[in-house]
């Protein structure tokens, strides 16, 4: 007996679990202190727009652009406003791009199906509803998405906001509609195939500065 328990093996010490201070409740006061006190980093006017849709301006390979642009795929008409893939890549840089840009839109796709998942209307024909309908729908999906990830994140922080008297209301910038004129040059603009061409072409000599 005493030789098997010679023989047996000493047991290893227990390490330890170490503890990592997270400091939750400074980050939710830095937080509060970014957007909500009376003196705050980040101004409504900053974040919110009042439905505004944001300037785009931006300059790739030398040319400036001022409109944003979707991922998308061979369906789509080739707009600025509707970035593509190249069909049938020729050279090492139209590949690379192509490559990016299936892997980037892929992302958004992925992102989506995990809303169409989760709500069942974003999964079924929406013809019967108009265009800011269909937008209502899906902001509400991902509000209420994101409030699912929080909810389930299963943090305890201390929710105790102080009450702040202030008189500051938000800014709200009115501004007058565009005419008619400028809306038909917006569309004009947004429907230009050169330009979606040039712009192409910009981004598939940015990816390859910048990948290669």
């Amino acid at each position: 007996m005493l030789n098997e328990e010679e023989e047996e093996e000493p047991r290893r010490p227990r390490r330890r679990r170490e503890v990592i201070r997270r400091d939750r409740l400074g980050a939710h006061d830095r937080l509060f202190e970014d957007y909500f006190a009376d003196d705050c980093n980040y101004p409504p006017s900053f974040f919110r727009r009042r439905g505004e849709a944001p300037v785009v301006n931006f300059t790739v390979n030398g040319h400036e652009y001022n409109y944003g642009y979707y991922l998308a795929d061979g369906i789509y008409p080739s707009w600025p406003v509707f970035m593509k893939g190249v069909t049938l890549p020729q050279s090492e840089k139209q590949r690379m791009f192509t490559a990016a840009q299936s892997a980037w839109r892929k992302d958004v796709e992925c992102a989506f199906g995990v809303l169409k998942a989760r709500f069942n209307i974003l999964a079924v024909p929406g013809r019967s509803y108009s265009r800011r309908t269909l937008g209502l729908i899906m902001r509400a999906c991902v509000i209420l998405h994101n409030m699912i990830i929080d909810d389930e994140r299963g943090t305890n922080l201390e929710h105790n906001y102080e009450t702040v008297e202030s008189n500051v209301g938000p800014a709200i910038h009115h501004h007058a509609p565009p005419s008619l004129a400028a809306r038909i040059q917006m569309d004009n603009e947004m429907r230009d195939s050169p330009v979606y061409t040039q712009l192409q072409q910009d981004l598939i000599e940015h990816v390859w500065a910048h990948n290669a």
